[in-house]
């Protein structure tokens, strides 16, 4: 019986362990999401990488990069990383526009032709308020008109957001079924030995 309560007691510990640091291992990867090369490329006349932040209520950091899907409306952080060095080099305009307003959309915002040599172009805090279709829009002159060069197709609404992400068990829940599953075990192995005795 000894034995059995030892391992008990370690299986206890680690499994506290473990509902402690996970936690912190688990915000660290929402922050970090989005943020792995070739997550949400967008591919027009060069590519692009492209990300969505909700922006929380509150103090809190925005914690996961949507792609083209935003679930609810709102204040939204966006950027666009520009990936070929050579778009790098030439001005871009940006516009936001909401679908079906008109053949040329309804313009949320507008961003002067601009060189962007880092490469990241930040759209700051766009209110997205409507639910409904979204374009984003990277435009270049040529011939003396501007041209659409990248395309950058939203949704906004719906719910989720997160593609393949949440759709099952996070850590915590796989975490506390092992422990759950820990606990049974104990208990159907102290049974058991507490009948063989008798």
């Amino acid at each position: 019986m000894n034995k059995v309560s030892g391992w008990a007691g370690r299986l206890s510990w680690a499994v506290l362990i473990m509902l402690v640091t996970l936690p912190a291992h688990a915000q660290l990867m929402l922050a970090h999401e989005g943020h792995h090369a070739g997550d949400c490329v967008i591919k027009g006349a060069f590519s692009v990488n492209f990300s969505a932040y909700e922006k929380p209520k509150g103090d809190i950091p925005p914690m996961h990069a949507f792609c083209q899907q935003i679930p609810n409306a709102g204040i939204v952080l966006m950027s666009v990383d520009l990936n070929d060095p050579e778009s790098r080099k030439v001005p871009l305009a940006v516009r936001v526009v909401m679908e079906g307003h008109g053949p040329d959309g309804h313009e949320i915002l507008s961003l002067p032709p601009k060189v962007y040599p880092s490469g990241s172009i930040s759209l700051g805090e766009v209110n997205m308020a409507d639910l409904g279709q979204y374009t984003i829009l990277l435009l270049e002159e040529q011939e003396g008109m501007m041209n659409t060069v990248v395309r950058i197709p939203l949704t906004v609404g719906g719910g989720g957001g997160h593609g393949s992400h949440g759709s099952g068990p996070g850590v915590m829940e796989i975490a506390l079924l092992l422990g759950a599953a820990g606990v049974g075990v104990f208990f159907w192995l102290r049974r058991r030995k507490t009948g063989a005795a008798t």
